[in-house]
This record gives structure tokens, C-alpha cells and sequence, in this order.
């Protein structure tokens, strides 16, 4: 847990366990390489929900989740957030798992 200005702010890997447990897939499988529609779409919201909620930088975001470039963690949240301009359903996900989190 990070703190800022009273605020706990919880770790990336606080919010890998929340969302691993939301879409019920092993932390692993968000980490890793796997290319299965579910992994991906887990993969780009958890790393757009770290980068939201942690403010690290974006080669920080990447190194969480397997040493991925800053690159694919810009190309991950720009995907989320035309997912949730376009999907109602997406951006009420999205928005769920913060609350939540940051509600824990």
C-alpha cells in the first residue's frame, strides 16, 4: 500500500488479486503472455486500473506485469478507454472494479 495525502493507495499487486478474482483467472494468466480473449481484456483493464489508481509510470505498469514495454501499457489503456466510449457495459465494469478497490 502507497499512501498520498491520507489515502491509502493499494499496491499493483493488491489490484491483480482483485481483478484475477473478478474474472477468475490465476494472476499468472493476467501477467503472462497468453493471447486468449478473456487474459487480454483482463490484462489491459488491470493494467489500465493500476495506471488509474497508482499514478506509476507507464515502464512501472509494464514492469508488473511481466516486463512488458511502456508501449503496450499506452496501447492497453487507449484500447480501455475506447472500449468504455463505445461499451456502456465496459465503462460501468471498469468503474466497478475501481470503486471497489479503492473502497477496500
Amino acid at each position: 500500500m502507497l499512501k498520498r495525502n491520507n489515502e491509502y493507495i493499494p499496491s499493483p499487486d493488491a489490484i491483480l488479486e482483485y481483478i484475477s478474482k473478478y474474472y477468475n483467472l490465476d494472476i499468472s494468466v493476467i501477467r503472462g503472455q497468453q493471447r486468449i480473449r478473456d487474459a487480454v481484456a483482463a490484462r489491459q483493464i488491470a493494467m489500465y486500473v493500476v495506471r488509474e489508481i497508482t499514478q506509476l509510470p507507464m515502464a512501472s505498469v509494464g514492469a508488473e506485469f511481466g516486463g512488458r514495454d511502456h508501449s503496450t501499457v499506452v496501447y492497453a489503456t487507449q484500447q480501455v478507454e475506447k472500449n468504455m466510449t463505445r461499451d456502456p457495459r465496459t465503462k460501468a465494469t471498469v468503474e466497478d472494479i475501481i470503486k471497489n478497490i479503492r473502497d477496500r
